[in-house]
C-alpha cells in the first residue's frame, strides 16, 4: 500500500517513492495493483505548492503510527529532507529531544524524484516515541531549516 511507498524499504539512494508522494507537483496520480504488486505512476504532475521544502516526518503533530509500515519503519529507512531551491549539499543535520542530541546518519540523495535535492537523516541507536518533541536543524547550507516533530499517539 500507499504506507510501503511512504516508507520506501530498497530504496536507499533516492527514496524516491516518498519523495514523488510529497512533491509539491504532485497531482493527479495514479495507483494499482494485484495481490502481489503494485504500482504509482506520478509523474506529469500538475500540483501548484509553492514550498520551499517537505520533511517526513512532518513538523507539528505527527501520528506515531504513521511511523511504522507493514515491516518496516521510518526510522529504519531514514527520516527525509527534500527542496527545489535549496542546494543540500554538505548539509549537517542535528536531531534533538529535550535538548538531548540523537545521533543521526546523514546522507545525501540523487536528484530528481519529485524534488531537486533531498537528504536522509537515519537514527543511529534510537527509534521515535510517542510523547516526544524532536528539533530537527539543518545546517551548513545556503537557507538554514529548523522545525520540530512533535510524536502523538492516535490509537
Amino acid at each position: 500500500g500507499v504506507d510501503l511507498y511512504i516508507a520506501d524499504p530498497g530504496n536507499d539512494t533516492t527514496m524516491g517513492h516518498r519523495r514523488w508522494i510529497l512533491s509539491r507537483g504532485l497531482g493527479p496520480i495514479g495507483l494499482g495493483s494485484t495481490s502481489d504488486y503494485s504500482c504509482m505512476w506520478v509523474l506529469g504532475g500538475s500540483g501548484g505548492s509553492t514550498a520551499p521544502w517537505v520533511a517526513y516526518p512532518s513538523p507539528g503533530p505527527f501520528p506515531i503510527e504513521a511511523m511504522t509500515a507493514s515491516f518496516v519503519s521510518t526510522d529504519e529507512t531514514g527520516w527525509t529532507v527534500q527542496t527545489w531551491e535549496i542546494d543540500l549539499g554538505g548539509a549537517q543535520v542535528t536531531i534533538t529531544d529535550n535538548g538531548q542530541n540523537m545521533p543521526v546518519d546523514v546522507q545525501g540523495l540523487a536528484g530528481g524524484y519529485g524534488s531537486t535535492y533531498a537528504i536522509k537523516m537515519t537514527p543511529q541507536g534510537w527509534t521515535s516515541q510517542a510523547g516526544h518533541s524532536y528539533a530537527v536543524s539543518v545546517t551548513g547550507i545556503q537557507t538554514p531549516i529548523s522545525y520540530t516533530v512533535d510524536m502523538v499517539a492516535c490509537e
